[in-house]
């Protein structure tokens, strides 16, 4: 019978040896706290992101993880970008690479994903444009940072929401996916900010993403952090009760949405006038064989549309081919274009006139055609 137990006692202690050796935690197998295998996210190799088409800028002092989707977990890691520098993510080996989507990408800081795991703090998300010929760059803006704070709340169950400063064009002060409340933004002073909401769906017709605004809705907020152990004021988008229950019949594209594709071996700009425009990339101008689009907001008037090259040394003006010699273009909020830019067969390339920039008559967009 003694033999019988010491028998137990043995199998029990091997098993228990095993299912240690076997046991992996959140930190790439090693020890809580001691940063885990955290490495091999920073370098290009891991997925290929070298060759990545999304680019991410981290301008903050901390190292940061880069995730998909909602879940914070090391299954969901595909990146990282260490402070100050910038790194790319590579999503080609996706399905619908070849026609283009979206991810909710996401990035926390190392140190509180150390700590924290599924409980962590996220600094900053974006939707993520991805697809053949396309490129997108998010620069990382830290939410967690700072003495001060306020909570906001986004009460539309269908779409996403951008804080933006000043403007509904403005700095991007903070990403709340559809739905999300209570949401904590810390803040390094407590200067008063004033805060647009703007609303953001993916467009799966023309592969874009696009900003827009309910009829009648424009709930800006003057919002000021507070320190604790004071509560953070609350700041809700749209401004009406407090419930999660908002939702958007009457969605107002403000914008048109033009498309342009680079062919030529050089890189270029689209302008209004002489102002140069920044695409959905986030990126000023548009690299040989990439394509870009673009938010022009219409207010009925014309437009002097061109594409710049060699920083403004030869600029071709973009016009519809029905009327080429027009000075000005005239689009619609609402509707989506693109542009064909050519290099006339056997002209020379270092001369204005031997470019055409056509621009495509618009088609409008279906707002059910917005992902949500």
């Amino acid at each position: 019978m003694k033999k019988m137990q010491k028998m137990w006692v043995i199998v029990l202690i091997v098993g228990l040896v095993f299912s240690l050796a076997g046991c992996k935690d959140d930190d790439g197998g090693k020890e809580p706290g001691t940063g885990g295998n955290y490495a091999q996210y920073y370098d290009g190799t891991f997925r290929n992101n070298q060759n990545g088409t999304v680019e991410v800028v981290n301008n903050t002092k901390y190292d940061m993880l880069l995730f998909e989707g909602e879940i914070i977990s090391t299954n969901y890691i595909v990146g990282g970008v260490k402070a100050g520098t910038r790194s790319n993510v590579n999503f080609s080996t996706k399905t619908d690479f070849n026609i283009g989507s979206y991810v909710l990408l996401r990035a926390v800081k190392q140190s509180e994903f150390e700590t924290y795991k599924l409980e962590s703090r996220i600094d900053h998300t974006a939707m993520a444009t991805y697809g053949e010929g396309r490129k997108y760059t998010t620069n990382i803006v830290s939410t967690t940072d700072g003495a001060y704070r306020y909570m906001v709340y986004n009460r539309s169950k269908d779409y996403a929401l951008e804080l933006r400063k000043n403007s509904p064009e403005g700095e991007k002060v903070a990403y709340l996916t559809k739905g999300e409340v209570r949401r904590i933004i810390n803040i390094p002073t407590g200067d008063i900010a004033t805060l647009y909401p703007v609303w953001v769906a993916f467009n799966n017709v023309t592969k874009t993403i696009v900003s827009f605004a309910p009829s009648g809705v424009l709930d800006y907020h003057d919002v000021q952090g507070s320190q604790p152990p004071a509560e953070p004021p609350n700041f809700y988008f749209p401004d009406t009760g407090t419930s999660v229950n908002i939702t958007f019949p009457d969605v107002v594209l403000p914008f048109a949405t033009i498309t342009i594709r680079n062919n030529q071996s050089r890189l270029i700009t689209f302008r209004t006038g002489t102002t140069e425009i920044r695409g959905e990339s986030q990126q000023i101008g548009v690299t040989s064989g990439m394509r870009d689009s673009y938010e022009i907001r219409s207010t009925g008037e014309g437009i002097n549309l061109n594409i710049s090259l060699q920083a403004g040394a030869i600029v071709v003006p973009v016009r519809f081919e029905s009327a080429p010699g027009a000075s000005t273009v005239t689009v619609q909020n609402g509707y989506a274009y693109t542009v064909a830019f050519n290099l006339k067969p056997g002209a020379d390339a270092a001369l204005p006139a031997s470019y055409e920039a056509w621009l495509s008559p618009g088609t409008q967009m279906n707002t059910s055609d917005l992902l949500k």
